[in-house]
């Protein structure tokens, strides 16, 4: 009894190796503070800059909305948690300022573990809503509501500060063959579905576990395996933002219990190191280049308003680009294929109203990709 005890013991120690070799993700980075106050004030506007410089895949400092700008002064309040480590190399005075250079550790891992910090970034990006659909296959596939990663991966999300397509929806999506054209591949397809209920990126997953035999001879306990792969689609674009396979193991007793703690393990590493990356740099090239909108304006009736329309949105500031779908006089519907540098919302506040020749425009309706309003 005790042999087995002491292998056991062994292997909870080499598991927990395992764990501690996973690499943080850090950032290290040469910055300057300047304070009018003092030293200490100094160091800590350095702090601040090392993790405006060193987070930027989450903080933007160009082209930013007005939101975004006060959201990113939130989080760099909470600079000094997020520095792990520093050195000051040079303190100095120049007309009554004081300068500090530092040398700083910045760990993303902090960023992404933050649920504040990470809200207050989701609340920046108008809150994108996220569809989960991921195919599963486990020990005892006679149990079909057995969703493990999806579970896992809904409630980490969650806890994170994101919006999900409604359980009972999601149900609706499974039941469409355009689901599982997704999960075959299909980019069209996850795009068409991703629109259709709301979400501005589909998440396609496989997760697989396997029990590989005993992981000690003679102590009973099981070596699970598992693997996940994620993909993520753009709805609005069809766009494929990447993808990324984990894997883990797990010992237990109990091959269930072994496959769900393997399971759990890759699905965090895979929304920490890939999943809200992927999600928050798509948001940073939107500030860049423009988030893509359709405006529908309705009763555009002749083809000189037409022109004015175009004109006017092309000209308006924030607007990266605009492209034409189509115009149809006899309905008078205009649809516009956009770029715009912010959110629907901001932009259906800077059309309503907005004067276009001897018209105006009114806006009706809008949703988190596309603007409705009519001519008036």
């Amino acid at each position: 009894m005790q042999t087995k005890i002491g292998m056991m013991t062994v292997l909870l120690g080499i598991t927990l190796m395992l764990c501690a070799f996973a690499q943080a993700e850090e950032r290290v980075v040469e910055v300057e503070g300047i304070s009018a106050v003092s030293k200490a004030d100094a160091i800590r506007q350095a702090q601040r800059a090392a993790v405006e410089q060193g987070v930027g895949v989450y903080i933007h400092s160009e082209s930013e909305t007005q939101n975004y700008v006060l959201q990113k002064e939130k989080i760099l309040a909470r600079a000094q948690g997020y520095v792990t480590r520093f050195t000051v190399l040079s303190e100095s005075q120049s007309e009554g300022n004081y300068i500090a250079k530092i040398k700083a550790t910045v760990s993303l891992d902090k960023i992404k573990d933050d649920l504040i910090a990470m809200k207050i970034l989701l609340i920046s990006m108008d809150r994108p809503k996220l569809m989960i659909l991921v195919e599963e296959d486990y020990l005892d596939m006679s149990k079909p509501d057995m969703r493990i990663a999806e579970t896992e991966l809904n409630a980490m999300l969650q806890a994170k500060g994101f919006e999900l397509v409604d359980k009972s929806q999601l149900e609706q999506a499974k039941n469409q063959d355009k689901a599982r054209q997704a999960l075959a591949g299909n980019l069209q397809a996850a795009s068409s579905l991703g629109m259709a209920f709301g979400a501005q990126y589909v998440v396609l997953g496989k997760a697989v576990a396997q029990d590989i035999g005993e992981a000690i001879p003679g102590t009973g306990m099981r070596s699970l395996q598992s693997s996940l792969q994620l993909k993520v689609v753009q709805s609005q674009s069809g766009l494929l933002l990447g993808s990324v396979v984990k894997n883990g193991v797990a010992a237990h007793v109990s091959p269930l219990t072994g496959a769900t703690l393997a399971l759990k393990e890759v699905v965090k590493n895979a929304v920490n190191d890939y999943l809200v990356n992927a999600v928050t740099e798509s948001f940073q090239d939107y500030l860049n280049n423009g988030a893509p909108l359709k405006l529908y304006v309705n009763n555009v009736k002749a083809f000189n308003q037409y022109k004015e329309v175009v004109a006017g949105i092309e000209g308006m500031q924030s607007v990266a680009s605009a492209k034409k779908e189509g115009w149809n006089k006899t309905s008078g519907l205009l649809v516009l294929d956009l770029r715009y540098k912010g959110t629907s919302e901001e932009l259906a506040g800077v059309l309503d109203g907005h004067k276009l020749g001897g018209s105006k425009l009114e806006v009706t309706d809008f949703g988190p990709d596309r603007v409705d309003c009519q001519l008036k």
